[in-house]
């Protein structure tokens, strides 16, 4: 592997990490909001204006930067109780093709994503809430998120070809023994 290609992969990867922790924080805070809201409104009898939207557009931010580090770290959930009965070049092959797949769904979500962020930016979107946040904040967690996760799929469908790349030449040579 060329030096630029593991730069750009260490790019990648930290980029994912840090992703990973601010939809850790993220979570943490929408969760910390709420609770306030709960306590505000039914403790102390006051009206809440901001905690619902932020929360939400925190969960959102948790989602979408969260994806990529789930899958980096292989913590997306799997079922597989019928596919771990296939034969190991049958799951191989079925690795790459539901990767392949995931990874055309990630890029058109990043597309659609960059089209609505566009035009929030070009419009001037707003929030109808009380708030008024400017929707091109959280409209670009959704590119955000599927650009880093198409970039982690492509390193897991380059991680898999050539994992089955090494698992055939290595066949071949104890064929030859």
């Amino acid at each position: 592997m060329s030096a630029s290609q593991n730069t750009i992969l260490r790019v990648i990867h930290a980029l994912t990490e840090i992703a990973g922790y601010v939809s850790g924080i993220a979570i943490l805070a929408a969760t910390l909001i709420i609770v306030e809201q709960v306590l505000v409104r039914y403790v102390l009898n006051a009206p809440t204006i901001w905690q619902v939207e932020t929360a939400v557009y925190l969960l959102i931010a948790a989602t979408f930067l969260g994806a990529p580090y789930g899958l980096k770290h292989n913590a997306h959930i799997n079922i597989d109780i019928l596919v771990i009965m296939l034969p190991r070049r049958f799951r191989e092959r079925l690795d790459i093709a539901t990767a392949f797949l995931a990874l055309l769904f990630c890029i058109f979500l990043a597309w659609r994503g960059c089209v609505m962020w566009w035009e929030a930016f070009e419009g001037g979107w707003r929030s109808s809430s009380l708030l008024s946040v400017p929707l091109v904040y959280p409209y670009a967690l959704l590119p955000l998120g599927m650009i880093l996760t198409s970039f982690q799929y492509i390193i897991k469908l380059v991680d898999l070809a050539s994992s089955m790349g090494a698992q055939r030449q290595t066949l071949e040579e104890n064929m030859k023994r």
